[in-house]
């Protein structure tokens, strides 16, 4: 990875990073900029990493008017997406393998 690639990368984990703290600081449906941002992040990072991450995006279909007329996004829907997707960078970036799968009591 290139110098360039890796501070791209590093940022926006970073921004991914602090979108996810801030959305969890309220209680309350997630506005629709904030999912534009979201996605935004993501195609930053399928550029650096030469993955698609559409799994992690959130669809049109959860997306919905709420009381007040604006567009949001429940966010506890939200949430989970960014947490997988910021699990998933954990695990490939990663410098020691991990074990990925259930372990049964015996091991």
């Amino acid at each position: 990875m290139t110098k360039n690639s890796q501070d791209e990368l590093t940022r926006a984990y970073a921004m991914l990073s602090a979108l996810r703290d801030n959305i969890n600081k309220v209680n309350s449906p997630v506005e629709e900029k904030f999912v534009y941002k979201y996605h935004s992040v993501l195609d930053s990072l399928e550029k650096c990493i030469g993955k698609n991450l559409s799994e992690f995006r959130i669809p049109d279909s959860e997306i919905y008017p709420s009381m007040s007329g604006e567009m949001c996004v429940d966010r506890v829907y939200m949430l989970t997406n960014m947490d997988a997707v910021l699990s998933y960078f954990e695990i490939i970036t990663s410098e020691t393998p991990r074990r990925i799968g259930f372990r049964t009591s015996q091991e």
